[in-house]
């Protein structure tokens, strides 16, 4: 059920690990013309081909556990590797202003592509639901998809659906790694929030339902 419109969209989803974004953005793509853009597939697709920028994101941040300066990412390897998305679709990108003071790197990138933010769809989660998702979820070193015993098992056991990698469970998905991570993320998400809300941009969507009941409020919102 792929339909086509005649002015793509642009939507920025955004929320806690744990919340499903990434589960909610892959329907999108099957079943309404999106392309999902991200900073995690774009390091690591590029970082493959053995892109000068995406080795020094690795080798010297994301390996380390550091934040990609936003110069290399939003200046460097963001403008080519939007180069590879179809212009005519609809374009979900997920979580990549993580920062308040990306929001301006973000809309100056979307203006190099004719395009500016259409909806900032923020999935709110309680700390302690993101703690039960998250310590049962396995993951995907090759594709980074996820996986959830309860919510989106895989359907053959310890394999990605999706390329075959054996799956694996992150170092950072223990419980109190999640918390701090959860922490650092209510830190960093107020004043998004608060810039996008201004905007008229804003709309939150409570992610304790189940992943079908979520997706029906995602289509609800963007008309689909």
């Amino acid at each position: 059920m792929n339909r086509v419109q005649n002015n793509p969209r642009t939507i920025l989803f955004h929320g806690p690990s744990g919340c499903g974004k990434d589960t909610q953005v892959e329907f999108l793509v099957k079943n309404f013309n999106f392309e999902n853009i991200g900073t995690g597939q774009m390091i690591r697709k590029l970082f493959e081909e053995n892109d000068k920028d995406a080795l020094v994101a690795t080798k010297e941040y994301t390996s380390k556990g550091l934040f990609v300066p936003n110069s290399l990412v939003y200046k460097e390897m963001f403008p080519k590797w939007l180069k590879r998305f179809d212009g005519q679709k609809n374009w979900a990108f997920v979580s990549v202003v993580r920062d308040v003071g990306q929001i301006e790197l973000f809309d100056n990138l979307l203006k190099t592509q004719g395009r500016e933010l259409d909806l900032f769809i923020h999935f709110v989660l309680s700390a302690d639901i993101a703690i039960e998702r998250m310590s049962l979820r396995k993951y995907c070193p090759k594709c980074g998809a996820t996986y959830h015993p309860k919510f989106k098992k895989e359907q053959e056991e310890g394999k990605c659906d999706l390329c075959g990698t054996a799956l694996i469970q992150r170092d950072d998905d223990q419980p109190q790694k999640i918390i701090s991570r959860l922490e650092e993320y209510n830190r960093t998400i107020h004043p998004i929030l608060k810039v996008y809300e201004e905007r008229g941009l804003l709309v939150e969507v409570d992610a304790t339902p189940s992943i079908e009941e979520i997706h029906k409020e995602i289509i609800k919102i963007l008309h689909l």
